[in-house]
């Protein structure tokens, strides 16, 4: 059972492997702002139409601090509903770690991470295709953070940094709090209390902005207590702490929500498609 200290330090862990993706995000919002004069913008809008692919390709590197920064991103309109979700979808947190500590296979590995990439990319692309188009508009967001963007970029950047840093830490906290109290083997028995459910199962734990939740997974995959359409669906629905980033600096919460629901329903069908048509894929 972890102390406090314990639930304390991995907190600290969780969120200062974040600050720099965090910083830097906001130190490139910050230069779009006051140097570019909308040339980044521009160069962004000719680019959007096939941005869900390439932010597949981010989303697949082993490490939540990309979900962290779409979330801002998406909030002033700098990327698309649908590049964020292909973020959210490919994001694997400690997938990769897990998988290599534990020495599976490289065709294991890759067979994961082509299904993120490919569901990913299509769910992006067609988000956008039903989304209403935003311009950035980055201003407005300084106004709701109360962000003096006159005392420059990087005094700015910091700013921002910090204020989100301090509410990620408090919700952080109490997730790892949660998640202790509760237990592994009470996650573990709800994954496995009903083979049919399973894949909708995975999905809402993988839906918990932890890194905890994905460790799961990937070691539940491997020891086969679940199946590969179960942690399919799981890896899938776990955006890491991008969907708190989304809520904290997103105040449209009807349309958070609109996303979060997609990433479910495409998460739990991904699975159930893998699992009609590939029945006894490990």
């Amino acid at each position: 059972m972890e102390t406090l200290v314990d639930i304390i330090l991995d907190t600290l862990m969780d969120v200062g492997r974040l600050i720099p993706f965090l910083f830097v995000t906001y130190l490139l919002m910050e230069w779009m702002e006051h140097t570019t004069d909308g040339a980044f913008e521009s160069f962004l809008e000719k680019h959007r139409r096939f941005a869900p692919v390439f932010a597949s390709l981010f989303g697949l590197v082993p490490e939540c601090g990309f979900s962290s920064a779409a979330g801002s991103l998406y909030a002033t309109g700098v990327i698309s509903a649908g590049t964020l979700i292909a973020v959210f979808l490919s994001t694997s947190d400690e997938m990769i770690p897990i998988l290599i500590s534990r020495q599976a296979g490289l065709d294991v590995i890759f067979r994961i991470l082509a299904v993120k990439f490919i569901v990913s990319c299509i769910a992006g692309l067609i988000a956008d295709r039903f989304s209403d188009h935003r311009k950035p508009d980055i201003e407005s967001f300084c106004e709701r953070e109360n962000c003096e963007c006159d005392d420059g970029i990087l005094k700015s950047a910091v700013k921002h940094t910090l204020k989100i840093t301090f509410w990620l830490l408090v919700v952080t906290f109490l997730i790892n709090a949660f998640m202790t109290a509760v237990g592994e083997d009470a996650v573990r028995s709800f994954l496995t209390a009903n083979r049919g459910s399973e894949i909708i199962s995975c999905a809402l734990v993988g839906l918990i902005p932890s890194c905890a939740s994905s460790v799961l997974l990937s070691s539940l995959y491997l020891d086969h207590v679940i199946s590969f359409a179960g942690v399919i669906a799981g890896l899938l629905a776990n955006a890491g702490v991008g969907i708190m980033v989304l809520f904290r600096v997103n105040p449209n919460w009807k349309n958070n929500i609109k996303i979060v629901l997609y990433i479910l329903a495409v998460s739990i069908a991904s699975g159930f498609i893998l699992h009609f048509l590939f029945p006894g894929l490990l």
